[in-house]
């Protein structure tokens, strides 16, 4: 069998302080897989942040840990639940909430350039920061409401929204 060198612990934290481990793994994915699949369930909770934290084995003191990720929880410009989940070392953020899906990220290509979108409309756009990013998923998120629909109900009508947000 073969020795471990290193583990992956995710852990959350509610808003009470109270801090929620979700297991210790052998590998980032399967650390990562568990993190993702309980941020899912955030809109259900009370939540402030989350991280993923690496441990060595066998090494004394603070060398031993290494923060991989943490996260920080925030408002949905599109659906309005706490369920964004931005990260803080990148230019990242997803919301976990029930038929949403909005995202934020840093172009791959071009540096002074950050992504954002929303999956169920297929709407993409690229802006020059993570704040004017914001500002357009909340003028979608805006668009959506005005148009009768509502984000959170995954049976809202996605070729209404799609006409609503295309007449601008």
């Amino acid at each position: 069998m073969e020795q471990l060198s290193r583990v992956f612990v995710p852990t959350v934290l509610e808003t009470s302080g109270n801090a929620i481990g979700l297991g210790c793994f052998s590998t980032e994915q399967v650390a990562w897989q568990v993190l993702r699949s309980f941020l899912k369930k955030s809109e259900q909770m009370s939540l402030d942040s989350a991280s993923i934290v690496i441990w060595d084995i066998d090494v004394i003191g603070h060398d031993a840990m290494t923060e991989l990720t943490n996260l920080v929880v925030r408002e949905c410009p599109v659906c309005q639940r706490k369920t964004m989940w931005f990260d803080l070392d990148q230019y990242s953020a997803i919301c976990y909430g029930t038929a949403c899906s909005a995202w934020i990220e840093e172009n791959l290509h071009e540096k002074d350039i950050i992504d954002c979108g929303f999956p169920p409309t297929q709407y993409l756009k690229q802006t020059k920061s993570i704040d004017e990013a914001i500002t357009e998923l909340t003028n979608l998120g805006n668009k959506i409401r005005s148009a009768g629909e509502d984000v959170t109900n995954s049976m809202y009508n996605q070729t209404d929204v799609s006409q609503a947000i295309s007449n601008d």
